[in-house]
C-alpha cells in the first residue's frame, strides 16, 4: 500500500486494483477493510473510520487478471497509421523511473524516416 501526501498536505493511500467489466466511477466503501489491514501494517495506531473514500479511476492495462506482467508497450505510428501520433501503454510505477528512456524512444520514433521504423509486429521494450 502506497503512501503519497498530495500538494494540500493530505495523505493518500492506494491504488488497489479492481478487474471491472464496464466502465464504473462509484467507490465501495468496503474496499476500505483492506486498506485499514495494508496500512496498519506499518501505522498500527490508525484509528478506525479516520479513512474516507478517495476517487476511483479506470487504469488501462496491457496484460488481464492473473496474467505475467508484460513490460511498456510504445506504439508509433507503423502500429495505427496516424502520421506523430505515439501511444505509451503499461507504464506504471517504474513509468517515472523510465520516464526518460521511454522519450528517447518518442523523439526516436518521431524522428525516423518511414523506411527505418520498425515493422508493425515490433514492440519497443525498455528495461526497468
Amino acid at each position: 500500500m502506497h503512501l503519497t501526501l498530495d500538494l494540500a498536505g493530505q495523505a493518500r493511500f492506494g491504488p488497489d486494483v479492481e478487474w471491472i467489466s464496464e466502465v464504473d466511477y462509484s467507490v465501495d466503501p468496503g474496499r476500505g477493510d483492506s486498506f485499514y489491514a495494508a496500512i496498519r501494517i506499518y501505522w498500527p495506531g490508525l484509528p478506525s473510520g479516520a479513512l474516507q473514500p478517495g476517487y476511483a479511476g479506470v487504469r488501462p492495462k496491457i496484460t488481464g487478471p492473473k496474467e505475467p506482467a508484460l513490460d511498456f508497450v510504445v506504439q508509433g505510428p507503423e502500429t495505427h497509421g496516424v502520421p506523430g501520433l505515439i501511444n505509451l501503454y503499461g507504464i506504471e510505477s517504474p513509468g517515472l523511473t523510465a520516464s526518460m528512456p521511454l522519450a528517447d524512444e518518442v523523439v526516436r520514433q518521431l524522428a525516423l524516416s518511414p523506411s527505418e521504423r520498425p515493422r508493425r509486429a515490433d514492440r519497443c521494450e525498455i528495461a526497468r
